[in-house]
């Protein structure tokens, strides 16, 4: 038992390692990776059902600035906004829009000291009242 041990212990030694050297190398991901998700304001009906669904209680509904532009199909003003640190990117939000409102990466570089959450990307899908 032990030379056989000694055998894989020794052709280890020779190997390459198999880990990568992140952030130096960049990790390949899958295609279909669960990573960030945010809400398309321009979609969005401010209906709460993302909010309502999700498991984790990550997702919070807040009014959308008075600056920002706001279609009229949002009667109430109001948008998803996703905390990361509680978001377990199990997509249910996704699924459940029903105006498919929600765009999806394969981003997983979310490690922050700071809180994060979604509200910078999804008031970036529409525009400044005025033009701005």
């Amino acid at each position: 038992m032990r030379p056989a041990l000694i055998k894989e212990v020794i052709k280890g030694i020779f190997r390459k390692p198999a880990t990568i050297q992140y952030p130096k190398e960049k990790t390949l991901i899958e295609p279909d990776f669960r990573g960030r998700q945010y809400a398309d304001l321009k979609k969005c009906i401010g209906c709460s059902l993302c909010a309502v669904e999700c498991p984790a209680n990550a997702i919070t509904m807040v009014k959308i600035p008075d600056e920002y532009v706001v279609p009229k199909t949002n009667a109430r003003r109001i948008y998803p906004v996703i905390n990361y640190f509680k978001c377990v990117f199990c997509y249910r939000c996704v699924t459940v829009c029903p105006t498919s409102a929600y765009l999806v990466t394969n981003e997983y570089r979310l490690a922050s000291s700071a809180p994060i959450d979604s509200s910078q990307l999804s008031l970036s899908t529409t525009s400044k009242a005025g033009g701005a």
